[in-house]
């Protein structure tokens, strides 16, 4: 039984009526048509409104005393952000597996790619936000992990947080230099990874559309099947649960998905409550799962980390002590959130 899990431990819930944007994103991640039958402005306004239903829903949370409408549409976009970060990871790696994509290196590096590169291509305000809330998550996890000394996994399947972090801000800044510039700024890229970032970026983009096109459906190719499931959000997740469903997160995603490939059979998009905040495709059960856990710890780590700074150290090799012979340094604890 194949299942890939993503332990993703660590970003928070930021809320938004930028999420509206997604729909004008998905379509162009698709690289199709409208994929709803409503105009696209009907489409945003309804989007909108669902947005605000779930904004004035948590009005009355305890996580948000003391928050004003802004500050609970700042926090809840960046959770549903995050999500759907993961969400596009997630389906990278469904392309992979259904598709029989060749790929040259490692896989959950590639699936971080294929996320950043469908929220790039959008070209929308809200995409672009996504995109900067998600390096913001990777180091808030890389600060929190270092904060309860959790160890670094350098023999682990996925990069360390901080790592993580620094390619969605390369691919950004190969994408367009000039518009994400302060975000570079903020988190210390040197000017010389700034200039390799374009080839990057270019080589990234071309080699997933290469491998992309042929599983484009027709325009006459009847569309597959994709379910949707949002199991019970119990305890502490229920208003995450309800706010999927308002959002309508998996019905978006699933519908630009059947829309813009042939795939192989029908498959489900489910959020659960599981026992830690993971996320994860199940070959077996055909089934991408997104843990309600997950959304809230991105919650937590937004209350924790929002209002600090995105690194407390420059990205630089650490010196060696004058006593100390090469390999004896004890490597910095806590870098470890998986996305997978």
């Amino acid at each position: 039984m194949a299942i890939r899990q993503t332990t993703e431990t660590g970003r928070s819930v930021n809320m938004a009526y930028r999420l509206i944007l997604i729909l004008a994103f998905c379509v162009a991640v698709a690289g199709a048509g409208p994929v709803l039958a409503q105009p696209a402005s009907e489409q945003l306004k309804a989007f909108q409104e669902r947005i605000d239903e779930v904004g004035r829903s948590f009005e009355n949370n305890p996580r948000f005393k003391g928050l004003n409408q802004q500050q609970r549409i700042d926090r809840v976009e960046f959770v549903f952000g995050n999500t759907l970060f993961i969400l596009l990871h997630e389906m990278g790696h469904v392309h992979v597996h259904e598709h029989r994509l060749p790929i040259l290196g490692r896989q959950e590096d590639a699936a971080d790619t294929f996320a950043a590169l469908r929220l790039i291509r959008s070209t929308s305000a809200f995409s672009q936000r996504v995109l900067t809330d998600a390096a913001k998550g990777w180091f808030f996890s890389d600060r929190r992990a270092r904060q309860t000394g959790d160890p670094m996994l350098y023999y682990d399947e996925h990069n360390l947080s901080r790592q993580r972090a620094y390619e969605i801000v390369c691919l950004l800044v190969g994408a367009d230099p000039v518009k994400f510039k302060e975000l570079a700024d903020q988190t210390g890229l040197p000017a010389k990874r700034r200039e390799s970032c374009k080839k990057e970026y270019d080589y990234a983009s071309w080699s997933w559309e290469t491998v992309l096109a042929p599983h484009r459906r027709a325009p006459d190719e009847p569309k597959t099947k994709i379910d949707v499931v949002y199991g019970e959000g119990k305890d502490q997740f229920a208003g995450l649960a309800n706010a999927f469903r308002t959002i309508k997160l998996l019905e978006t995603v699933a519908a630009v998905a059947a829309d813009a490939y042939a795939w192989p059979a029908p498959f489900t998009l489910e959020m659960q409550t599981c026992d830690g905040p993971n996320a994860g495709w199940d070959d077996e059960r055909r089934t991408l799962k997104i843990c309600y856990n997950l959304a809230f710890d991105f919650s937590e780590l937004y209350r924790a980390y929002a209002s600090a700074p995105l690194v407390d150290t420059p990205p630089a090799r650490a010196a060696l002590p004058t006593n100390a012979q090469p390999g004896s340094a004890k490597p910095v604890r806590g870098q470890r959130r998986k996305a997978g």
